[in-house]
């Protein structure tokens, strides 16, 4: 197995990190797009349908299914380039995706907006997408439009001595100063942003009479901070002591070194209110109907992804976490045991949806815990790097597939989820990454991935440059040196996991879950009932969770796969849209399961199938953990293990894609599997994998190493 080269710096346009700094250079207030004037509604009138995106080729039965990211953002924002060579790179694969808009790279829509469109116009079946920050703004961009309340600040401090109007800087005494920090950031080298706010008279923020000011240093001592006054569009104003307040706002970032901390959207339904009765959720969907609208600037775009959009906003830390409801005290967005933060993201979505219609692509970040849960509401995710952006061992196969699978299911129709190919390994200085040094055979494992779960693939871990030195494309992407799209076709049916058709190890007792088998249940404050629909499992007692056991469960050397068919109630309180997490993890018996042997998926009302590939097993009995978000019912309609890795396959008109995700080889038996056919390897571009991808006939058994992938092309068997 040849091992994946570091791709080359590319040339002038082209280089790999173009698009994360291109725009430092051009960054300049006055090129800073002019805030508008609130709109209280869209008007009918002015909404764009969108395209037909039956039309879009990403979304047809050609796979597999890829397209530029923020390549094609970076590239378009250098005045170097011209149109035409921008296009000339880009047009190759499916569509485009990158920042138009100024939310958080200022300078992005001098030309992006003019080159995204053009190309939307003269390539109608290729997507063209927004890539939009889900959970904050630069507060240089368009912030007047947002009311002081809107954002989330962190709990903070009473101000105990009088600050006049005054420009420049001051130094404010306040209560705590432990509730301000400098020197922090993705760089650990800005200063936060604070609001200053007058009182109630019950002793509540009145965000409605504030300034805004950036913290310049913090004396402990003298329990002072000084501030660089009217910051952000306000004016200095004068605050008397006792009845003023001082909070830090909520921020990510900044993610570029000239680049600015950004303030956090307050998505909580307890959000503040401006003078017009609207919250944060309902100005930021204002806004994004005017631009998609149609006389918008994205009129011509097909939708939009939200990076990073979240489920949660950060709970306590070192004294301090998110005030969502603006009254002074921490809560992280809780409020009777309910997340009102999450909640507001999906009702967030949906009235988006319901602003900008069907015919438009409404993606946000789904490869974590905490993004958002708006299923049945957004198309689909980006999975920014799979599993996991830091997991290029592929550990989290499972939960990778899980969330794959599980999106494929109940994302909105046209069902449009991604992956963004990308692993980055920290390095010794603060908020600086590189590209992990990643082989072939883990490349194409998870481009495996991709066409198993449905889902397009774009990459921001590229290969070289092409031989023509355009920007490089992936050789299973468009068939090595054929450099055809779409070249696999439709799929002939779903993945297979080999793991499935070997023999039972509960040998049919949990498919249904018999009553030996149900005995050996077990958990505290825990009932387990028999059921048609499978064993209910419920709790009587106030629990965050439903926590279980499936104990002496037998094993038959490293490998395990489990698979598990459930269903669940609703969280109460939560939009039925919201699917509940679960884990299982496996130990020896009465072991605690250590967290690299426990592995995600979701359940909502329908029941889902979910797998769990463990290859370290030691024992010849293991115990099974079931672990349950809220403690509303739970079905488990099947439990099946199996003595066998979790190895896929899936066969296409015109080829067939095979996964091996174990750390030891794996052999297809390709007579038995596909009798009377013969494939055959892609013929690689020369600056790839050149070993794998050989373009030699393949026949009878294969092996593939381990955590592999691997794409073969069909050719008429040979009699």
């Amino acid at each position: 197995m040849a091992k994946g080269n570091k791709p080359s710096p590319a040339k002038l346009y082209l280089t790999r990190a173009c698009w994360l700094i291109a725009a430092a250079s051009i960054v300049a207030a006055a090129n800073i797009v002019a805030a508008g004037d609130i709109v209280a509604t869209v008007k009918a009138s002015d909404r764009s349908e969108g395209a037909d995106l039956t039309k879009l080729r990403i979304l047809s039965d050609q796979y597999p299914r890829v397209f530029f990211f923020r390549q094609a953002e970076g590239v378009a924002a250098q005045k170097s380039v011209s149109y035409e060579q921008w296009e000339k790179t880009f047009e190759r694969l499916m569509g485009i995706e990158g920042k138009v808009l100024e939310e958080e790279v200022l300078g992005r829509s001098i030309r992006n907006i003019d080159f995204f469109t053009r190309f939307k116009k003269r390539h109608p079946a290729q997507v063209v997408l927004l890539h939009f920050n889900g959970n904050a703004r630069d507060p240089r961009y368009e912030s007047n439009r947002f009311f002081a309340g809107h954002w989330i600040y962190f709990n903070g401090s009473e101000i105990v001595s009088d600050v006049p109007a005054e420009k420049g800087q001051t130094d404010i005494r306040v209560q705590n100063t432990n509730l301000f920090k400098a020197n922090m950031g993705r760089f650990r080298d800005r200063n936060e942003d604070i609001g200053l706010c007058i009182l109630d008279p019950d002793g509540k923020p009145n965000w409605h009479q504030s300034e805004q000011v950036q913290l310049i240093s913090v004396d402990h001592e003298n329990k002072t901070i000084r501030v660089r006054r009217g910051c952000y569009g306000t004016k200095p104003r004068a605050f008397p002591a006792g009845r003023s307040y001082a909070a830090a706002h909520m921020t990510e970032g900044p993610w570029g070194q000239k680049n600015n901390l950004m303030w956090y959207y307050n998505y909580s339904t307890h959000c503040p209110r401006d003078t017009q009765g609207q919250t944060c959720s309902d100005v930021l969907v204002e806004h994004l109907a005017e631009l998609f609208g149609a006389q918008g600037a994205l009129a011509a775009f097909d939708g939009l992804e939200f990076d990073v959009l979240k489920f949660q906003c950060g709970g306590p830390r070192r004294g301090r976490g998110a005030d969502c409801d603006a009254d002074g005290r921490l809560d992280a967005g809780f409020f009777d045991g309910i997340n009102s933060y999450g909640v507001g993201v999906v009702e967030f979505c949906r009235e988006l949806r319901n602003q900008l219609g069907e015919n438009r692509i409404i993606q946000a970040d789904g490869m974590s815990e905490r993004n958002q849960r708006a299923f049945g509401i957004l198309n689909g995710i980006e999975s920014e790097g799979w599993p996991h952006l830091r997991d290029h061992e592929i550990h989290d196969w499972s939960g990778g597939l899980n969330r794959q699978f599980f999106w494929d299911k109940n994302a909105r129709t046209p069902v449009f989820n991604y992956i963004n190919h990308k692993f980055n390994v920290p390095t010794d200085k603060p908020g600086v990454v590189k590209q992990a040094d990643v082989p072939f055979n883990i490349h194409r494992l998870v481009f495996a991935v991709g066409v198993f779960t449905n889902a397009a693939i774009c990459y921001s871990y590229p290969p070289r440059n092409d031989p023509d030195g355009l920007f490089g494309v992936w050789d299973e992407f468009r068939m090595g040196k054929a450099n055809r799209l779409g070249w696999l076709g439709k799929p002939l049916g779903p993945a297979v996991r080999m793991a499935t058709h070997q023999p039972d190890l509960l040998e049919g007792k949990g498919y249904p879950i018999d009553q030996n088998l149900g005995k050996l249940l077990r958990g505290d404050s825990m009932q387990f009932q028999r059921a048609k629909s499978g064993m209910l499992v419920t709790t009587e007692t106030k629990v965050s969770k439903i926590s279980f056991r499936l104990t002496d469960v037998p094993t038959n050397g490293p490998d395990l796969f489990v698979l598990v068919t459930a269903r669940a109630e609703p969280m109460q309180g939560y939009p039925p849209e919201v699917a509940r997490l679960m884990r299982v993890g496996a130990a020896p018996a009465g072991k605690q399961v250590e967290n690299d042997d426990r592995f995600m998926t979701l359940v909502n009302e329908s029941n889902f199938d979910s797998g769990f590939y463990f290859s370290n097993i030691e024992t010849d009995k293991v115990d099974l953990e079931f672990v349950v978000e809220g403690p509303e019912p739970i079905w488990i309609n099947r439990i099946q293990a199996y003595a066998h890795p979790d190895a896929i396959y899936r066969e296409f008109e015109n080829g067939l894609v095979l996964a091996n995700p174990s750390p030891l080889p794996y052999v297809f038996d390709l007579d038995k599997l596909f009798p009377g056919q013969c494939f055959q390897r892609l013929q690689g571009t020369p600056t790839q994998d050149t070993v794998a991808n050989d373009g030699s006939v393949v026949t009878g058994k294969l092996t593939l190493g381990p955590k592999e992938g691997l794409f073969l092309t069909s050719i008429p068997a040979v009699h």
